[in-house]
């Protein structure tokens, strides 16, 4: 009963809508007004009766009960509360009163005897003199100790509130209160004990990962969601449009989402009071998200075992002898790789069940070269996972199925291109691009589906562009495209692709300007700029994106071999880059359009044109993939020095790009001897395969390369001795092989970049 009554004083009306809403709260009153309710005080709580129903008030409060059907803290217990509450008030105050009034009497008769004491010439006795001074001794001192504690805890008041407002509202780290993290546990109100005595893995898992991951990201970023605190502490998350309200107990917290129980919300709001009280630190919170994802090392080696003995059956057979059930092989490690946990083995053997299929139907798009690079990655892969016992060295071999999307400010989009996109792991569909104008950040949209199961119904390419646009923006994605706006609420990954939820709200602001000082600032008239932003610098985006201003356009061919068309951009000094857009079903409209464009602009300078697409290197030069293209009025040119090659002049005939050249085109020769290797299989090596390995090795040393070659000389080596033995062990000869693929690639990739380098400086020299 005592526990009870205490904790009624400690009640307000905040605390009470916390249990309910603000609406029972004033219905209660107002029923308070029209009740005369009887109060009887048992052991355990109180039994108030009003006119309908019967109330049970117990600690804690949400625990009361009504007679009255509802489930909840309905009006009536709310009213016996407030009845019992204004009790204990008047009770109090009038306990107040009779104290005051009985002190004054005593000091009445105080004052009486004292006078009696005193003698007729009106003198106190000396006794009473000196007994009077001593108790006005005692109660200055008495008076200046209070004062002095009442200073000190004033001023301590006032730190921690002065502490809490800056924790809260100008959002600091817990760290840099002047209070320390035990004091804020132990003087804190019950609420922030409970708070602090919860498991912090509990409340990860109540967020459910990803979420969790969300709120770390945001709360590292040095920032905090809005915290009022009070009887009760309400948090407003940005990033959902939630309100959480949290009491003690905390059983009794609501949240604007109506969940019951412990919801993703309320854990979140329950971490940003804790950080922001000190309770907790983001490194604490951070250590927490190593504990992912755990994998069963048994079931590991297994599959690991798997993968190998497939693998390594193709790789010793050979292509050439191969039957299609390499394809299916390659879908049931897909499959058993996706029931282990290992996301990245299973995209890696999607796309090489697709390869092998592009290779029995004979497509002309397949490459050899492609596929056993696949082939050795994979087998490269699967041995690091054998090897690996770290959380963290599996976590980044096995990948993740979906990717984290992290809450963003408000965005400032505009609209640039659009295409679509089919991905040899089985799915289909269309990429939008836009341009973050103050970040000078690109972001995409991606909106694709599964065809790798039977009977799924392809949606027209024709309606595409009339579908409705994302983010509740009132237009078709068409009209989207030449638009710019604002993004409220967005979520997007670390490069840069966004979500569609519906909490993320946009808002048109007008048609998109090329012209804005943000975006012209961001189109790449110096082609050396663009190699070096694309290829040297760290990017975050899932692609290379770039804007390419294009001062003239020359030798647009389309070549009937390789089915693919081609033209030279050049920038105001001579530098080139080609467009190249092999033909397909889907590329037949852009070559048509490039065509057109090529003839009506070739020849003449001063174009002005500005390409949208994606930059990447080919045989030590760098081409373009185009999505879209601007030109005339809507292009801001650059005031630079104007300049363009003449009709048949070329660059690039230093003796140092000639140099990388053969040393580019030597390794290009290695690669189809690995291929050709790979075409018949290590079971049936042909003399010519084993003659030409011997060869390279021999020359990969002349020119430096050593790595090259001796991976080249071990592998001659073994091969020729196989044809000897009575057993053979692949293990050492696939390894080999997997490290000459991998300085291949890289060989290759360096190669390239300096290619590309010389060619631009020769065109500077010129």
């Amino acid at each position: 009963m005592e526990e009870l009554k205490k904790l009624l004083l400690q009640t307000d009306d905040e605390y009470l809508t916390g249990l309910c809403n603000k609406g029972t709260v004033k219905r209660a009153y107002k029923d308070l007004g029209e009740e005369n309710p009887s109060v009887q005080w048992q052991e355990e709580g109180a039994e108030v009766r009003l006119k309908e129903v019967i109330c049970q008030i117990r600690v804690p409060l949400g625990e009361s009960s009504c007679s009255c059907p509802s489930r909840s803290i309905c009006r009536h217990l709310i009213t016996a509360i407030l009845s019992l509450k204004q009790g204990l008030d008047g009770e109090e105050k009038a306990g107040l009163e009779e104290g005051t009034q009985s002190e004054q009497a005593d000091n009445e008769c105080d004052s009486l005897e004292q006078k009696q004491r005193e003698g007729a010439d009106g003198q106190k006795p000396e006794s009473d003199r000196q007994s009077k001074m001593d108790k006005e001794e005692e109660a200055h001192s008495q008076s200046a100790a209070g004062k002095a504690t009442e200073s000190s805890s004033q001023s301590a008041a006032n730190g921690e509130q002065k502490a809490s407002n800056g924790l809260i509202h100008t959002r600091k780290k817990a760290s840099d209160s002047h209070t320390s993290t035990e004091e804020m546990k132990t003087s804190s109100t019950p609420l922030l004990q409970e708070i602090s005595s919860l498991s912090l893995t509990d409340l990860k898992r109540a967020c459910k990962g990803k979420n969790y991951q969300s709120l770390v990201t945001y709360l590292r970023a040095g920032n905090l969601p809005d915290i009022q605190q009070g009887t009760v502490i309400t948090v407003r998350l940005p990033w959902e449009e939630t309100v959480v309200k949290l009491l003690s107990p905390l059983a009794y917290s609501s949240c604007s989402c109506h969940s019951k129980k412990l919801c993703t919300h309320k854990a979140q709001a329950i971490l940003a009071v804790g950080l922001s009280q000190g309770i907790w630190d983001v490194e604490k919170l951070e250590q927490l998200l190593e504990e992912k994802m755990v994998w069963d090392n048994q079931m590991l080696q297994q599959t690991a075992a798997s993968i190998k003995e497939v693998l390594r059956l193709q790789l010793m057979t050979g292509l050439s002898r191969l039957s299609p059930e390499a394809e299916e092989s390659m879908e049931r490690l897909a499959v058993i790789s996706h029931s282990t946990q290992l996301p990245a083995f299973e995209t890696g053997f999607r796309v090489a069940a697709a390869e092998y299929r592009m290779y029995f139907e004979r497509k002309a798009a397949f490459r050899v070269e492609t596929l056993l690079e696949r082939l050795l990655k994979l087998y490269r892969r699967t041995v690091l996972l054998e090897e690996a016992r770290e959380p963290e060295k599996l976590r980044n071999l096995a990948g993740s199925f979906r990717d984290t999307y992290y809450p963003m400010p408000r965005l400032h989009l505009v609209a640039i291109g659009a295409r679509n996109i089919q991905s040899k792991t089985g799915y289909e569909g269309e990429s939008y691009y836009f341009l973050e104008i103050n970040q000078g950040r690109w972001y995409t949209w991606t909106d694709v589906r599964p065809v790798f199961y039977e009977g799924v119904r392809r949606r027209p390419a024709g309606k595409l562009g009339q579908s409705a646009a994302p983010w509740s923006l009132g237009c078709s994605r068409e009209q989207l495209m030449e638009m710019e706006f604002f993004l409220e609420q967005g979520k997007a990954t670390e490069d840069g692709r966004l979500s569609v939820s519906q909490d993320t709200k946009g808002e048109l602001v007008g048609v998109r300007n090329l012209k804005k000082e943000e975006i012209s600032r961001m189109i790449f008239w110096d082609y050396r700029l663009l190699l070096m932003d694309c290829f040297q610098k760290q990017r975050n985006s899932a692609e290379r994106l770039a804007l390419v201003g294009a001062r003239c356009v020359q030798e647009a061919v389309f070549d009937q071999v390789e089915q693919k068309f081609t033209m030279k951009l050049l920038d105001q000094v001579g530098r080139y880059i080609r467009v190249a857009v092999k033909y397909s079903k889907e590329e037949k409209m852009t070559i048509r359009v490039l065509e057109r464009l090529s003839q009506r602009l070739e020849g003449k300078e001063q174009v002005g044109m500005v390409f949208f697409g994606i930059p990447y290197l080919e045989q030590g030069e760098l081409y373009l993939y185009p999505i879209e293209c601007f030109e005339g009025k809507d292009v801001v040119q650059s005031e630079e020095e104007e300049y363009c090659l003449a009709e048949g002049e070329e660059v690039g005939s230093c003796p140092k790009l000639q140099l990388l050249k053969r040393m580019e085109a030597f390794c290009t020769e290695v690669r189809q001897v690995s291929s050709a290797v790979f075409q018949c299989g290590l079971n049936s090596l042909q003399e010519g395969s084993l003659r030409e390995l011997q060869r390279l090795a021999q020359e990969s040393e002349e020119q430096g390369l050593h790595c090259l070659g001796q991976e080249l000389a071990f592998l001659a080596k073994e091969l020729g001795e196989k044809r000897h033995r009575m057993t053979f062990e692949p293990e050492p000869v696939l390894a080999s092989w997997v490290r000459l693929e991998t300085c291949l690639e890289l060989y290759r990739e360096k190669l390239t970049l300096d290619s590309a380098w010389v060619g631009m400086e020769e065109a500077d020299a010129d």
